[in-house]
């Protein structure tokens, strides 16, 4: 694989879903009193957090697919760069809906969640962008 021929835009999001998958076990709520002390990672800070975070991956996944040269993944009339875009907007609306449902003892987690999937949704739009695409329906490029 050459990550070289990888557009700004696919390296970013594969960076962002890189940082996802680390902060998947990070304190994403935390509470201390006294001597004790709990913190909760995503993967117990319900689906929210832990969906939100895999469906970003998966939309850096999509690109890391492509740039390894295997077949274009491509799910009914949306291209691999398009499907990306998707992916990792919905795990950004996810884990922000996270932080919106519960905003008591939030960590750092919790932040750096929100910005790592802005980067995978944001490195596909410019991956796609890059690509000469659209999304559906929007105009302005060869989206179909």
């Amino acid at each position: 694989m050459d990550f070289s021929k990888l557009s700004t835009g696919a390296k970013l999001a594969l960076i962002g879903g890189a940082v996802l998958v680390v902060n998947l076990f990070l304190p994403w709520y935390s509470v201390s009193a006294g001597p004790f002390s709990v913190s909760l990672n995503a993967f117990d800070a319900e689906f929210l957090a832990w969906g939100g975070s895999f469906v970003a991956i998966a939309g850096a996944v999509v690109l890391l697919l492509k740039a390894f040269g295997t077949r274009e993944t491509n799910a009914g009339q949306f291209k691999t760069e398009q499907l990306a875009l998707i992916l990792g907007g919905i795990g950004f609306v996810l884990i922000v809906l996270r932080f919106l449902t519960e905003t008591t003892a939030v960590s750092f987690g919790l932040f750096l969640g929100i910005a790592a999937s802005a980067v995978v949704a944001y490195g596909a739009f410019m991956a796609m962008k890059d690509a000469g695409l659209s999304m559906p329906g929007m105009g302005g490029g060869s989206g179909s």
